[in-house]
């Protein structure tokens, strides 16, 4: 694909918009649809806040194949949660929280357990 492609699909899916990016990066729409088309590159800092921001690495917008070895190991429904996360307002991620905190006190691993037996 290429960093532009990788972008677009980071961007779209966490759900967000590009003006959303955007005003999220301080910057103008036309600058971020720049990065996404491959007319413009982003800086160091803005690669960094990019990554922030959509939940994701350099590595995986830039398909440097370190992130591949990364997401073999992680589970989909952590970055599921993530995701919903950071599609919350301030209310919703406390309200997250507090549940998260809720079920862990009923459904935590106990000494020797292991979370796969959980599942």
């Amino acid at each position: 694909m290429g960093f532009p492609e990788q972008l677009r699909k980071a961007r779209k899916k966490i759900g967000y918009t590009q003006q959303e990016v955007a005003e999220l990066m301080g910057i103008t729409k036309s600058t971020y649809c720049g990065y996404e088309i491959g007319k413009r590159q982003p800086d160091v800092a803005k690669i960094k806040m990019i990554s922030k921001i959509l939940n994701t690495s350099g590595d995986y917008l830039f398909e440097t194949g370190f992130e591949k070895e990364k997401s073999k190991n992680s589970d989909t429904r952590i970055q599921s949660i993530i995701n919903y996360y950071n599609g919350m307002n301030e209310t919703g991620r406390a309200g997250l929280l507090e549940q998260a905190e809720f079920l862990f006190g009923k459904h935590k691993v106990e000494k020797g357990e292991t979370s796969a037996k959980m599942a």
